[in-house]
Formats: C-alpha cells, structure tokens, sequence
C-alpha cells in the first residue's frame, strides 16, 4: 500500500473494518461523519483515488454503491463480496437493521455483487427434510414473491420464519419440510403474511471440525 497517502489509507481501513463488522460498505456520510468532515466532497475526492488505485470498485444503482478490491498473494486482485450475518429479526424493524446483524460472510461466486442479500440463522427443525439444521446459515434472495413451493424467508406479522412457501386461492401455506410439524395456513384475516426473499444458498459449520 505504498501508493496511498495516510490520509488514503485511513479512509481503505475504516472501509473494510466497515465490511467486515456490517458485510455492505459505509455511506458517503457515514464516512463524512466518521472523520468529521464540514462536507461530502473530500469523502468523494479520497474515495475517487481508491477507486483510480484499484482498491475499490463502484457498483452503478446502489446506494453503497462501492466493492473492497484485496490483493492475492498472486498479485491478482480479487473482490471481497459479502452479504451480513442476521442473527434475529426483532418485532417492527427492518431485517438488516444494525442491531440484529452479526457478522459476516462470503457470497457465493454466482452472486457476487448482488445488493441486498444477507444470511439468515436457522432456529428450530422445522426444515430438516429439506436439509436445514437448526443452526445452519441460509442466504436470502430479497424479492416480494417467490415460486410456487420455493423455500423463502417469510414474515408472520412481526416473526420470519423459513418454510416452502405455497398460495392456493386467498390461503397461504406454509410448509415445513420435517412431518412432526403442521402445515401453517393463513387467511387475510389472520394476520400480515409477507415474503422476504428466497432461500437460495446454505452454509454449516461442522463442530469439532
């Protein structure tokens, strides 16, 4: 990193210490107000060089819109893609809101750079039939509807659940994958039903491994 001023590499340091703790880059006025700057405009010039040295890369159409660039030990340069870690989703806030994020991890090759997408920890059995554990990560597609028997995080009023997702007629069906749990039906009236992304990925960790 020779090519970076200090004040540079201030800047590269609190971005990816910013990655790693929230898996998505800080905002222009995040970083702003984290080294106290009158205006947005040195953000930007300080950012612009990181991106001319090859140490960040802008993703068009997003709001966060940078990519942390690393260096191989190859010399090659390769993207640091990553979505966050959901630990709980708390009743009446948003999924990604700050408190309930916990880390996070690498995405997938197919998915790299794809906005939005986070993991979901698994609490229960519910699904062992579809081989989610209890304890297992899900990587969630965020989209409003999903397929016919797709497994899709859904929220039931203010809890997510991870369930096949079914509609017949004004009926919603939720469908666990393990027999010793019942198919959850629900009408309008029974409460807000809604799909919060699809299930497209899993990562466990073995213990003792």
């Amino acid at each position: 990193m020779t090519d970076l001023t200090i004040r540079q590499k201030q800047f590269l340091d609190f971005i990816t210490g910013f990655v790693g703790r929230a898996g998505y880059p800080p905002s222009i006025r995040e970083m702003q107000q984290h080294f106290r700057l009158k205006s947005t405009k040195g953000v930007k010039d300080h950012v612009d060089r990181l991106v001319e040295k090859g140490y960040l890369q802008r993703e068009n159409g997003s709001a966060r819109a940078l990519r942390l660039i690393s260096r191989a030990g190859d010399g090659r340069r390769v993207s640091d893609s990553r979505a966050p870690i959901v630990g709980s989703v708390a009743a009446g806030l948003p999924i990604l809101a700050q408190e309930n994020i916990q880390g996070s991890l690498p995405l997938p090759d197919r998915y790299a750079g794809r906005e939005g997408m986070f993991w979901l920890r698994v609490r229960g059995d519910s699904m062992t039939g579809d081989g989610i554990l209890h304890g297992d990560l899900v990587l969630v597609l965020p989209q409003p509807f999903v397929e016919q028997n797709q497994i899709a995080v859904v929220m039931v009023d203010c809890d997510a659940t991870v369930k096949r997702f079914r509609r017949e007629g004004n009926v919603v069906k939720l469908i666990p994958g393990n027999p010793d749990y019942p198919v959850m039906e629900y009408r309008g009236e029974d409460g807000e039903v809604s799909v919060v992304g699809r299930v497209v990925a899993l990562y466990r960790e073995f213990e003792g491994s």
